[in-house]
């Protein structure tokens, strides 16, 4: 389970910037947190509770994408493992997170 500060309701919030906020402390959190396992429980935790998409592919050769997907607070992410799509979700918030710290007013 994600601590209750990360945590959003179903949907995205109303203010742009407090979306942005709860991503990127979750990334944060995501990013210091010990093993890739420990990650990827965190994360898949994140996604139940907050209505986000997560795609395995299938495990026998059925049609589908080879590829894990997670998509949460409008942010997608793909990779070869779960570990590699967490992976790559935070790197995407923490680009945004950037370039809405730079941008104008």
């Amino acid at each position: 389970m994600i601590p209750a500060r990360v945590r959003q309701p179903h949907g995205a919030p109303s203010h742009a910037t407090a979306a942005l906020d709860w991503r990127e402390q979750l990334a944060i959190e995501l990013e210091t947190t010990g093993s890739a396992e420990q990650r990827v429980e965190m994360m898949r935790s994140a996604v139940i509770d907050t209505g986000g998409i997560w795609i395995d592919p299938p495990e026998r050769g059925g049609w589908g994408p080879a590829y894990h997907e997670i998509s949460l607070g409008g942010i997608s992410a793909t990779g070869n493992s779960r570990a590699e799509a967490v992976a790559s979700w935070i790197k995407a918030v923490l680009r945004v997170a950037r370039a809405a710290a730079e941008a104008p007013a």
